[in-house]
C-alpha cells in the first residue's frame, strides 16, 4: 500500500482566534515565562467597527512549556488548532531560553543575551 506524501508549506495569511490573543514574555527576576491571554477585540455589532482593544483576560505563569500549554489548553483558551500549535512553538522557544539563560522575543529566533554597556 503506497501512502501520500506531501510536502509542508507555510500559509502567507495569518487566520487570527476569534478567542482572544497571547502575548509571551520572560520575567527575568522570577526566572519564569509569562503568558498573557487579551480577549478579541471588541466590535460594535451594528457598523461592524474597532470600539476596543483585547482587554487582558488572564495571566499564565510557569517555566515548562508543558505546563502552560496544558493550563492554556484547560482554561479554552485557544479555539484554532493553528494558534495552539504557533503557541507551543513559541512556549518551547521561551523555555529553551530559560533555561539557557537566553534572550526570548515573541515571533523572533532566539538569541544570546546582549551585554548591556
Amino acid at each position: 500500500m503506497k501512502v501520500e506524501t506531501i510536502e509542508a508549506t507555510k500559509h502567507k495569511r495569518m487566520t487570527k482566534d476569534p478567542h482572544g490573543f497571547f502575548v509571551i514574555f520572560m520575567d527575568q527576576d522570577r526566572k519564569e515565562i509569562v503568558v498573557e491571554f487579551y480577549e478579541s477585540v471588541i466590535k460594535d455589532e451594528k457598523s461592524k467597527k474597532k470600539i476596543g482593544t483585547g482587554k487582558l483576560g488572564l495571566v499564565v505563569c510557569g517555566r515548562s512549556a508543558e505546563a502552560l500549554c496544558h493550563t492554556i489548553a484547560r482554561e479554552d483558551l485557544v479555539t484554532r488548532f493553528d494558534h495552539a500549535s504557533y503557541l507551543g512553538r513559541e512556549l518551547q522557544k521561551a523555555e529553551f531560553a530559560l533555561k539557557n539563560k537566553l534572550q526570548y522575543d515573541q515571533d523572533e529566533e532566539v538569541a544570546v543575551k546582549r551585554k548591556k554597556k
